[in-house]
């Protein structure tokens, strides 16, 4: 005998494929929440770490920035430091030189010129003024200047006699002059011979 199938089966296998495709469908919805968290927790890891590294990175560069402003002054101070040896070698080294360009004012000074003010600047330039009896007096004096050790290039800046009228009655008809001159550092070979 022959069997026949009255049940609805189109509706059941209907059924049946619309469960499957709504269970597929959840699972397809899960997996795709799954992938994107592990995406994000991934990225977000990843953030983490880059900004570990940076803050890292900050604080090396900080520490560098301290190091390299503690290096500047001393640097600075080494600088300042250097400039004050440098002065005191140099009025170390002017020391036996003031001497000696005292010792030439009075050994080239000629009778009858006298020194009113010695000026000396820090460029090394002297300014001599004085007063003399004659003209010549005082070209004697610029000759002797000239070949003394320690000055050089002594020239008469200006000259005049004094009025019989000024305030200074016992100097009336006397030569006033101004000498300007440099320190000239001695020859070698009179510098061994003198140590």
């Amino acid at each position: 005998m022959r069997r026949i199938n009255l049940l609805p089966w189109r509706e059941e296998r209907r059924q049946k494929r619309q469960r499957d495709f709504v269970v597929h469908l959840v699972l397809a919805a899960l997996v795709a929440v799954g992938v994107a968290f592990g995406i994000h927790t991934v990225m977000q890891s990843q953030i983490e770490n880059q900004q570990a590294r940076n803050a890292y990175l900050e604080d090396v560069i900080k520490k560098l920035d301290r190091q390299i402003q503690t290096i500047n002054e001393l640097k600075q101070r080494k600088a300042e430091l250097t400039a004050r040896m440098q002065v005191i070698e140099k009025l170390q080294s002017s020391r036996p030189t003031i001497v000696h360009l005292v010792e030439n004012f009075v050994t080239t000074l000629p009778d009858g010129v006298q020194l009113t003010d010695i000026t000396v600047t820090n460029d090394e330039k002297i300014s001599l003024q004085g007063k003399a009896d004659a003209q010549a007096r005082v070209a004697a004096y610029l000759r002797r200047l000239n070949s003394a050790d320690y000055i050089g290039n002594a020239s008469l800046v200006g000259s005049g006699i004094l009025a019989e009228g000024s305030d200074q009655t016992t100097d009336a008809g006397q030569y006033v002059f101004s000498i300007e001159a440099k320190i000239t550092p001695p020859k070698e070979d009179d510098a061994d011979q003198e140590n």
